[in-house]
């Protein structure tokens, strides 16, 4: 069973409308209901696997974004960095929590692999005001939901 610890004040929908609004993307059901039942935060268990082009590798998750005032792990921060001031993620790609490194975890809000949460690799960064958003050379596939990607967090003795 996975435990949310340290999570900001709850959000609303009226601060997911205007995270949206912001982003210009609808966001995932899964992912909203997440975000209104806990807001950012660390988890336990938090370790989770995908494939890097033919290996297996594994990451954890630090922090996930919350919308809130705050400067760490604020999602709206993170919007700005990664997707208006530069864009550094396609445009249907939203961030939504990062690893010790740097990396970051993110979800499809498009059409064609909605609600799928995927691994940002920055050491082989993509920059999409060149390249097509159906680039996917630093995204790796962790889960086809967000439900799935909570329920394969693992133990990092696991």
């Amino acid at each position: 069973m996975i435990t949310f610890l340290e999570t900001e004040s709850p959000t609303s929908f009226l601060q997911i409308e205007k995270i949206e609004e912001l982003v210009g993307l609808k966001l995932n059901s899964e992912y909203k209901d997440h975000l209104l039942k806990y807001n950012g935060g660390y988890c336990t268990p938090n370790v989770f696997s995908f494939n890097e082009n033919g290996t297996w590798t594994r990451s954890s998750i630090d922090w996930f974004l919350a919308i809130y005032d705050g400067k760490s792990d604020n999602l709206k921060v993170y919007i700005r960095n990664f997707k208006i001031d530069k864009k550094r993620l396609p445009s249907h790609i939203l961030p939504i929590a990062h690893d010790p490194g740097g990396n970051l975890i993110c979800i499809s809000c498009g059409s064609s692999d909605e609600g799928y949460v995927y691994f940002w690799d920055h050491e082989k960064e993509v920059d999409y005001s060149i390249e097509d958003d159906q680039n996917y050379d630093n995204l790796y596939l962790i889960a086809k939901s967000f439900g799935e990607f909570l329920d394969g967090l693992k133990n990092s003795n696991e």
